[in-house]
């Protein structure tokens, strides 16, 4: 039971993936401070679910990897509350993060609202991001680096963008995302890609509705895991998932020209951590360029998305 759910005018979904430990840092305080949690056991892990046992939090357990988008609707027919904050299980949160951004929905102050977020070190992390255009893919995928160079302009660059007050965005990263629980209802994640870029087509359905997403810097939130870890599963599906993207969002045509922009992008990646692997040998040198590597194999592939 989760009797403390009930009235909640907020729920958490935390999506757990093997990851007993940040939930039993998370999930207490969450719920102390009056906030509904549901926890989508992914695979059903049976330290994820003694985490849960014995609170007051709703356990929705899954029997197989069925990526994020998949679990995130998961958590959203289980909840109860009017608005919704899902995240990641590696993210490091106060509860009063989420009751400020739930906060925002139900006062009807933002449609959609992320948070800042920064790695474990205190960096901000890029949250902020592009429409999946082709024009958008070459400038911020291909041709330009995560972070922004120092002495280098914006040029207009969204992944750059730090905004020190809330603004108006046209997309971002699913780290944290809050919202009603009538949108997701409406408009659920789509599950065409197991994991990365469904929150580029999620945010693409609601500029085509023009339903408003925010960002809100003054609500920050650490993100222990961080964007930057570099594995061949996650290369070859960013890689194909970008051209499945424009496909779905924007038709074939699309499709085909963000094809050889998306093999230029895994070109680059590879090229980076070839030169890293040559001026510093190490295992994990060695580990990138293996994973770059698949991903420009599956950039080359991923011409099959096109049709």
């Amino acid at each position: 039971m989760r009797d403390a759910a009930v009235d909640s005018p907020t729920d958490v979904i935390i999506v757990a993936f093997h990851r007993p430990d940040p939930l039993r840092t998370c999930v207490p305080p969450l719920l102390q401070a009056g906030l509904g949690v549901v926890v989508v056991n992914v695979e059903s892990d049976p330290e994820v679910s003694a985490v849960v046992r014995g609170t007051t939090a709703l356990e929705v357990a899954t029997s197989s990897n069925v990526g994020f988008a998949a679990a995130v609707n998961a958590g959203v027919s289980a909840a109860t509350a009017p608005v919704v904050v899902f995240m990641n299980d590696d993210l490091a949160v106060a509860p009063e993060a989420v009751l400020t951004l739930g906060g925002l929905v139900s006062d009807g102050t933002c449609s959609v609202v992320v948070p800042a977020v920064t790695t474990a070190a205190g960096a901000t992390e890029p949250t902020i991001s592009a429409l999946p255009t082709v024009d958008r893919l070459l400038l911020e995928w291909a041709l330009t680096p995560d972070h922004r160079p120092q002495h280098m302009p914006p040029l207009g660059i969204q992944k750059w963008r730090r905004p020190s007050r809330r603004e108006r965005i046209m997309a971002a990263s699913a780290v944290m995302v809050a919202c009603r629980r009538e949108l997701l209802v409406e408009l659920p994640l789509p599950t065409a890609y197991f994991l990365y870029w469904e929150e580029s087509e999620w945010f693409w359905q609601l500029h085509q509705q023009d339903i408003d997403v925010w960002y809100e810097p003054a609500v920050r939130v650490q993100h222990q895991g961080g964007r930057d870890d570099v594995r061949l599963a996650k290369a070859e599906l960013l890689s194909r998932n970008a051209v499945r993207c424009v496909r779905r969002t924007q038709g074939r045509t699309a499709a085909a020209f963000a094809w050889p922009v998306v093999v230029l992008w895994s070109c680059r990646l590879l090229l980076t951590a070839l030169i890293r692997a040559r001026l510093h040998p190490s295992e994990r040198a060695r580990h990138d360029l293996g994973a770059r590597t698949a991903g420009l194999r599956a950039a080359c592939c991923s011409i099959a998305e096109v049709w």
